[in-house]
């Protein structure tokens, strides 16, 4: 893992006897978010090699000795980030309802969910693309936790294909192949949005998610768009 500075042990705030902060001060939870919302602008902007703890800590108002006070280093810091979006309670939450609608053989319940996932984690948290980005380019150990995630879903993708293969509600085909398919459009979709931003006419989520799904269904069905709708 890349070292950028000296580990310094973590120091708490100043707090009273009762445990709350001093008037005009954050709380321990207060001030560790605030440092993370700050390098999570910092990163997204200049990847994790060009960031650094002074702009990260002139982006919170606060000075670089105080990021050391609640994070040893830099990678800590990053950690904490990729660690919370990657952790993040709705990401389970969606997985399950994936795997309920597998369980019911409910193509299009599926494919809605995943469309919808992917489009409103972005819209909910447009740095997050960036993070994922830079840690990939830069193949930083802590790309794994990208990985992880991004595995998981196409694990599941790939068990939700072949079943519905063998069930003869899918046509023969790779399932690994099939399973990039159904992810493509989503994920270019916020690709272009969050990322690239090219000039093409705009094109509403709710749009992208209605066609897109009748598209995706059309072809893992081998049908076309007429009769997929």
């Amino acid at each position: 893992m890349h070292r950028t500075a000296e580990a310094r042990p973590p120091q708490q705030e100043a707090i009273d006897l009762q445990g709350a902060p001093p008037p005009g001060r954050l709380s321990l939870a207060q001030r560790r978010r605030q440092l993370i919302d700050a390098a999570r602008r910092v990163f997204a902007e200049r990847g994790f090699r060009g960031a650094t703890t002074r702009q990260i800590a002139a982006t919170a108002g606060v000075t670089e000795a105080l990021i050391f006070q609640h994070f040893p280093d830099k990678d800590s810091l990053y950690a904490a980030i990729l660690d919370e979006g990657t952790a993040e309670p709705r990401h389970d939450a969606w997985l399950a309802e994936l795997e309920a609608g597998r369980a019911d053989a409910d193509d299009e319940t599926v494919i809605r969910m995943l469309y919808e996932g992917v489009i409103a984690l972005h819209e909910r948290d447009p740095d997050l693309l960036r993070l994922m980005v830079f840690s990939a380019l830069e193949e930083h150990p802590l790309a794994r936790h990208v990985h992880d995630r991004a595995t998981r879903l196409y694990r599941f993708l790939e068990k939700f294909i072949t079943e519905g293969q063998r069930a003869g509600r899918f046509k023969a085909g790779s399932p690994a192949f099939l399973a990039r398919a159904a992810l493509a459009l989503p994920v270019y979709y916020i690709l272009q949005q969050h990322l690239f931003k090219t000039p093409w006419p705009p094109v509403d989520a709710a749009v992208m998610i209605e066609s897109g799904v009748r598209f995706t269904l059309a072809g893992l069905r081998g049908e076309s768009m007429e009769a997929s709708s």
